[in-house]
């Protein structure tokens, strides 16, 4: 057990059917806090006549993705939400239904599987980290129609609700005597809905890679955090965002490098996410990208020829080196999104600032800077801001900045399990 986590194929449709049973006039489900025994099945598609999703498909996207959480399985619900003004304010809340032995960065000594579990920084350099176990969780999503997606950790005094039959807007609601932690925390999203792949006809893959699925309910919103931690005041607006992920197998026998990150620049929305598989003998890099600009979707896709993610180090460490390894911790990241023809080359570079997790080595969370600008596709502009790297990212991204730059912050993360 680190330091740090003491203080984060396609099938046919699977019906959840948690073995403590469902209430299929809500589309309610009722995980219990136990270990099961069985084989776990986990939904890794989503059926989609259509190319838009409607109002019932995006409602069983915040369900339940496993019938069962036996303890080589996990499936977790992930907030958050950075200050616009100063990303040293932060805060972010997962109800995971995991065992440690399935994602080792749990406590290992939790008998629980369902456990609740809090990051929040301050802009005075606080950095609160704790967890608080489940006695059982409800979750209604799929098939509960005109009921919308609340979640509950009974015994934890935390919960979620969706206020919108369209998923657009989110409550967590905290009152924790155990965390000593109480307040709300609400999204109100502006941006679409994002898979991994966009919306496929007839089967829509929730895959970002073999054996992890990936939804993104609330790629970017409105997000305004009013909580007390230990009596201290948290309370800020700025961007906010909600996704989920599962798996059928452990998370170490998946994962080689994981680079994951959201935030909002300038009009623009963006999210990311770059994976490499462990013992892939292809060396796929697997990618999703994501982009909207004014509320308006440019970019939802797995193409790799739209979305590279480069770490970026100083001179002398390994930090910028790429396929990474663990204990490579860089000092921000360089993204290139092609929004094709019409809309050019979106170029941002990341700097991280605050850490809001981490061991050192084998995973890292942070909150950033970033500064971008958007260039004719093909121009010789594009050519030589996408020419590399660059090392010095400055207080907002460094060498991009310009008058023109777009800048915004971001909340962003890493896991490199290769040693």
């Amino acid at each position: 057990m680190h330091p740090l986590f003491l203080h984060m194929i396609n099938k046919k449709y699977l019906p959840h059917l948690p073995l403590s049973g469902r209430d299929s006039c809500r589309g309610s489900y009722r995980i219990p806090s136990t270990v099961q025994n069985g084989t776990s099945k986990a939904q890794f598609d989503i059926p989609a006549p259509e190319t838009t999703l409607n109002i019932e498909t995006i409602f069983s996207l915040d369900a339940p993705k496993l019938d069962l959480i036996n303890s080589s399985v996990f499936d977790w619900w992930y907030f958050d939400a950075v200050s616009e003004t100063n990303p040293d304010d932060s805060l972010a809340v997962t109800f995971f239904t995991s065992s440690a032995e399935a994602f080792p960065f749990l406590r290992a000594n939790e008998t629980s599987v369902l456990t609740v579990w809090l990051w929040a920084s301050f802009a005075n350099g606080t950095v609160f980290i704790d967890s608080v176990p489940a006695t059982v969780a409800t979750v209604t999503g799929g098939d509960g129609a005109g009921t919308n997606s609340p979640g509950g950790w009974s015994s934890t005094g935390v919960s979620w609700d969706a206020l919108t039959e369209d998923l657009s807007q989110y409550e967590i609601t905290i009152a924790s005597k155990k965390l000593q932690v109480e307040g709300r925390f609400t999204l109100t999203s502006h941006v679409p809905h994002n898979l991994p792949c966009g919306v496929q006809a007839e089967r829509t893959v929730l895959q970002i890679a073999p054996h992890i699925g990936w939804v993104n309910l609330v790629p970017d919103a409105v997000g305004e955090v009013d909580v007390k931690i230990h009596g201290s005041t948290l309370k800020f607006r700025g961007p906010g965002y909600h996704d989920k992920n599962w798996s059928d197998r452990p998370f170490t026998d998946s994962v080689q490098s994981w680079y994951w990150g959201h935030g909002r620049l300038g009009p623009y929305s963006i999210v990311w996410f770059s994976y490499l598989a462990i013992d892939d003998p292809t060396n796929t890099t697997y990618v999703s990208s994501y982009v909207a600009k004014d509320g308006e979707l440019l970019v939802s896709a797995c193409d790799p020829s739209i979305l590279t993610v480069s770490p970026i180090g100083s001179p002398g460490t390994t930090g910028g080196r790429y396929p990474p390894r663990a204990g490579d911790i860089p000092e921000g990241f360089r993204l290139e999104y092609d929004l094709g023809e019409e809309n050019g080359q979106l170029i941002v570079n990341v700097s991280v600032r605050t850490v809001v997790a981490g061991d050192g080595k084998y995973y890292m969370r942070w909150t950033g800077h970033m500064v971008g600008e958007v260039f004719e596709s093909g121009s010789q502009q594009a050519r030589e801001a996408g020419g590399g790297p660059k090392r010095d990212l400055g207080e907002c991204g460094g060498q991009l900045s310009s008058a023109s730059s777009l800048v915004g912050v971001a909340v962003l993360e890493q896991f490199v399990l290769l040693e």
